[in-house]
């Protein structure tokens, strides 16, 4: 058995970390038939720091808008209230970040990896036509966030984890030393937090590839996460070695495909960095 298990390092940090209160109000409005977006609305207006922020995201690269949004009304009304909650989660993921932090880590490469993965996928996903694409933004965002837990939790094991090699994927090396990856527990952390099953269910199954051969999410996902991996450890890895020609036959996308979604992310990055104004040190 495993040193340590998933599950208990999920729990303490789910005691740790609980979603804010405005994330489980909007998820009960948008299942309340009952609710308008006028509801939602009203909710967020009563945090001012959150609707600047949701403004802020609404008018980056993740939309395109040809107008600029300038108020949360028109934000809600021209994104809908699904991908709205996706930016609401997106910065509480933020605020998470922030809370497990870890020195024991490369923050800057923690940051890098995972809106790499969100930006990935969210272009990846706007090539092969998935509705509500803005969700893979924030399924790339998340599925790395078991990184800090177990730095937290188990830091010498976290070190240890990462010392890759180019014989040795970073997924495959936190198996062999902790019994289960990274994206295990970002999954189980998500499920705790009551998200919904589409949002963690992709990230469980991240580094799965007979999933992402049966699953478009788990496939763009599992995709986006190995290109990002790439991106930010280039002295290791190349997007070729991770990526799998199966998964991309199966998602219908080709390595310009993948490219474009590369370039997109090295080009916006920088740009959803300054929104989320980490501390990388």
């Amino acid at each position: 058995m495993p040193p340590i298990q998933p599950l208990d390092i999920a729990k303490v940090a789910s005691q740790s970390f609980a979603l804010p209160d405005v994330c489980m109000r909007i998820r009960t409005m948008l299942d309340d038939e009952q609710s308008s977006l006028d509801d939602l609305g009203s909710l967020i207006a009563l945090d001012p720091l959150l609707s600047s922020k949701l403004l802020k995201l609404a008018n980056s690269p993740l939309f395109r808008f040809e107008s600029q949004i300038d108020s949360l009304s028109k934000a809600i009304n021209v994104i809908g209230g699904e991908a709205l909650y996706n930016l609401v989660m997106a910065e509480t993921a933020s605020t998470a970040f922030e809370h497990f932090r870890s020195d024991v880590i490369d923050l800057k490469r923690f940051w890098l990896q995972s809106i790499y993965a969100a930006l990935v996928a969210k272009h990846l996903a706007k090539i092969i036509k998935i509705r509500g694409s803005e969700r893979f933004f924030l399924l790339g965002l998340l599925h790395n966030i078991g990184e800090l837990l177990v730095a937290m939790h188990a830091p010498k094991l976290a070190i240890k984890c990462g010392t890759y090699d180019k014989q040795t994927a970073p997924w495959s090396l936190q198996q062999k030393i902790l019994g289960f990856n990274y994206a295990n527990c970002s999954s189980s952390l998500l499920e705790l937090w009551q998200i919904p099953s589409q949002l963690y269910l992709p990230v469980m199954h991240a580094h799965n590839e007979s999933k992402a051969l049966k699953d478009i999410d788990v496939a763009v996902i599992y995709t986006s996460v190995r290109a990002a991996v790439a991106m930010t450890n280039n002295d290791f890895y190349s997007t070729s070695d991770l990526v799998t020609p199966e998964v991309m036959n199966y998602l219908n996308i080709d390595k310009d495909d993948l490219q474009d979604a590369i370039k997109f992310a090295h080009m916006e990055s920088e740009s959803i960095l300054n929104i989320m104004n980490p501390r990388l040190s």
